[in-house]
């Protein structure tokens, strides 16, 4: 008593799409499907045909295809009307019933359909409602993973900004080398000019910039003339030399050339151009542009915190590192004085040619070799430190989402936030949580405003900061359902210029322990921040 195979096909018993549950050969399926319309008996009520051992349950849709369940005499043939009625339904919610070729290309999808029904040849306990919910294949991790490729890709379009930036400065540091080399090289040359032998007191203009050939001198006497001469290996001013900063500017010009390319192939928008077309992009966290000293200290964390639905920690790391950009060759040899609060158990490490004793001693930043300079015009890192933890007081931001099961058939969700750091300071805060395909959430609080993106099924609730002014907020909304399931995971996606790690640079003094004006940023960026 089981069902041997589920079909669609055309009116001549051609088949489209067809699931075999029992040992069969395709020539037998086949078979079968051609002979089923030659039993059909014009005008007849029913929808079923038999053989001596078959029995043939079918149902139109659209108007030149049958779905066609295939059994046995003996199955229960009230059951297995109500599998071929759900089957009808299933192919009409995937493709177009009018259209064979439509059928054709999502056959793939219908049969994934049909296993979900039929197991083995016996029907599962499905109805339409939990068949659309599986059929959508949604999966945590890899919306999880979605995020963490987003993360990465926003990176590299930072990283990409901010050595174009660099490559400009050192093109217009090296432009302003040129013009001095250049300046100097011609006040030294005006001797040999004057003494070059192009007597008369016209000018004559060298429309060529190729360099002047060497020219010899034959005395017309061997009686020494009181003009100087001209020694053949003398080498005067050239017009139209390249100056010698000249190769090093090219360079730089091609690499900032390729960069901007690169920028332009990965559509990198200003933030300043246009609107934000998304939540997601309005929460992506930019730096605000900034004029960078001579020395220029970086500070950028990266944020993993994964939390479950019952409030347990799954996962918590923060990495950081500490950068300098040093622009100004008078500042090569500087030393960055640090001030920092271990509560979190940091792991910490220097570069290895900073002297770690002295950063231990007296927390300064400093080269062990004091003869030997920093790289210049190029970020060099130089102190990291990794945070791992297990206890939940130490994430940032927590998310309690509470879906409950209503007696009018909703799902009632509270969402809540609290800011368990107060000395950070969370700009463009946007908390995104699932909803079920085509529904139309109904808020009836919240503390801030919200969006529905239809076209990923989600509610994006928007907070323009949490700092320690507004710690805490909520947001109630109701959805029609019966799955509390379905609002996980909780994505949340912030923008923050203060460090989780208690950092902060005392002051920066040069070679002769003077002090040095710098510039500074700092970046919290969440790579992954949810609620599973």
């Amino acid at each position: 008593m089981v069902i041997l195979a589920s079909s669609i096909c055309t009116k001549t018993g051609k088949a489209l799409a067809s699931r075999q549950f029992v040992e069969m050969p395709r020539t037998r399926i086949e078979g079968l499907l051609a002979s089923f319309p030659k039993l059909m008996v014009p005008g007849q009520q029913h929808t079923t045909v038999e053989t001596d051992t078959i029995r043939y349950l079918y149902q139109p849709i659209g108007e030149e295809m049958y779905a066609v369940l295939i059994t046995t005499r003996q199955n229960n043939i009230v059951q297995d009307m109500d599998t071929l009625h759900l089957m009808a339904r299933a192919v009409s919610d995937i493709c177009d019933v009018t259209d064979q070729q439509d059928v054709v290309l999502r056959g793939f999808d219908i049969i994934l359909a049909f296993d979900e029904i039929i197991t083995q040849g016996y029907r599962d306990n499905v109805d339409l409602a939990k068949l659309r919910m599986i059929t959508e294949m949604e999966s945590q991790e890899e919306k999880i993973q979605e995020i963490i490729e987003n993360n990465k890709q926003r990176e590299a379009k930072q990283e990409l900004k901010r050595q174009a930036k660099m490559f400009d400065q050192q093109r217009r540091e090296a432009a302003k080398r040129g013009m001095g080399e250049s300046s100097m090289g011609g006040m030294g040359s005006s001797g040999s000019i004057l003494g070059g032998g192009r007597m008369g007191g016209s000018y004559e203009p060298l429309l060529s910039r190729e360099p002047e050939p060497v020219r010899s001198f034959a005395s017309a006497s061997p009686t020494r003339s009181n003009t100087p001469s001209i020694s053949a290996n003398a080498r005067g001013m050239r017009l139209g030399r390249k100056p010698k900063g000249a190769d090093a500017m090219g360079a730089m010009q091609n690499e900032i050339d390729l960069t901007q390319s690169l920028m332009d192939n990965m559509s990198i928008v200003d933030s300043t151009a246009a609107p934000a077309a998304s939540a997601a992009s309005r929460a992506t966290p930019t730096m605000p542009p900034m004029d960078m000293k001579g020395v220029h200290v970086q500070i950028e964390e990266h944020i993993v915190a994964v939390v479950n639905r019952d409030g347990g920690l799954e996962q918590m790391e923060v990495k950081g590192d500490l950068s300098l950009v040093i622009s100004d060759p008078a500042y090569a040899n500087v030393q960055v004085g640090v001030v920092t609060n271990n509560k979190h158990n940091a792991q910490v490490k220097t570069h290895p040619k900073v002297d770690k004793r002295r950063f231990n001693t007296d927390a300064v930043i400093a080269l062990k070799d004091a003869a030997s300079s920093f790289p210049l015009s190029q970020p060099i890192g130089v102190l990291k430190w990794r945070i791992v933890s297990t206890n939940e007081d130490d994430i940032p931001l927590t998310i309690n989402c509470w879906p409950s099961l209503s007696a009018t058939g909703t799902v009632d969700v509270n969402i809540e936030y609290e800011l368990t750091h107060p000395k950070l300071e969370l700009n463009g805060v946007v908390i995104s949580i699932p909803l079920p395909p085509g529904a139309q959430p109904t808020v009836s609080d919240v503390d801030g405003v919200y969006e529905v993106d239809r076209a990923h099924s989600t509610l994006e609730w928007q907070i323009p900061t949490i700092d320690a002014s507004n710690s805490n907020g909520s947001l109630d909304f109701s959805v029609p359902g019966t799955d509390a399931g379905l609002f996980f995971p909780v994505v949340v996606s912030f923008a923050c210029e203060k460090p989780y790690y208690d950092i902060d640079v005392s002051g920066i003094t040069g070679a002769d322990n003077e002090a040095v004006d710098f510039s500074q940023n700092i970046a919290l960026i969440p790579d992954q921040y949810a609620v599973i």
